[in-house]
């Protein structure tokens, strides 16, 4: 029986390496969220009340993300990055759908001016 825990002792040990070690830097996914976030604020999320939300609680993810990676925690960092870029699409999305519904209330009003233009020239 001694000679069966023996055997299993080294990969055990490994085992347990493993799940306590740190992961990897989440350095791809720290460049991905950044890149969400510059999109999101170009597009003008900042002046989207939803989307600004949004925006800025990416923002904060990806700080706090950082604090998590300098404290050596990058499962932790990589999981708050994975929320920020989530909610910095989020901002580009409802941006995006801001713009749209502001392009087609223009075009539905000037549909309106044009049929008013119809009308009296008819008249």
């Amino acid at each position: 029986m001694r000679r069966k825990i023996n055997l299993w002792t080294p990969f055990f040990t490994l085992f347990l390496l493993l799940g306590c070690g740190g992961a990897a830097p989440p350095d791809r996914q720290m460049v991905s969220a950044e890149a969400a976030i510059r999109a999101a604020q170009e597009l003008g999320a900042p002046n989207v009340p939803q989307a600004s939300l949004s925006l800025r609680q990416a923002v904060g993810q990806v700080d706090k993300a950082k604090a998590l990676m300098r404290d050596g925690n990058n499962a932790r960092a990589a999981m708050m990055l994975a929320r920020a870029q989530v909610d910095a699409e989020l901002a580009i999305a409802l941006t995006k759908e801001n713009t749209a519904k502001a392009e087609a209330q223009e075009a539905e009003d000037t549909v309106v001016e044009l049929k008013n233009k119809m009308k009296s020239l008819g008249r």
